[in-house]
């Protein structure tokens, strides 16, 4: 595993470079979400984003393309 300590150290590091390797390594970003109305919940929902390029995807074997969609 890569040691990222040295990540927020660097006073040269940009916006774009923190992207790239949230890309190159992939973000999962977790929460539930709860619709209710006088207090009764009507809707719970729990939501998962994935966030990476489609390389790291691939790799990870998370893309699977759509048949009948763009070519990949």
């Amino acid at each position: 595993m890569e040691d990222h300590s040295n990540l927020m150290d660097a006073d040269d590091n940009t916006v774009l470079e923190l992207l790239d390797r949230l890309l190159n390594q992939g973000v999962v970003l977790c929460g539930d979400l709860t619709i209710s109305v006088a207090d009764i919940d009507l809707i719970h929902a729990r939501l998962q984003l994935t966030l990476s390029s489609v390389e790291t995807a691939r790799r990870a074997g998370w893309y699977t393309p759509i048949r009948g969609s763009c070519p990949a």
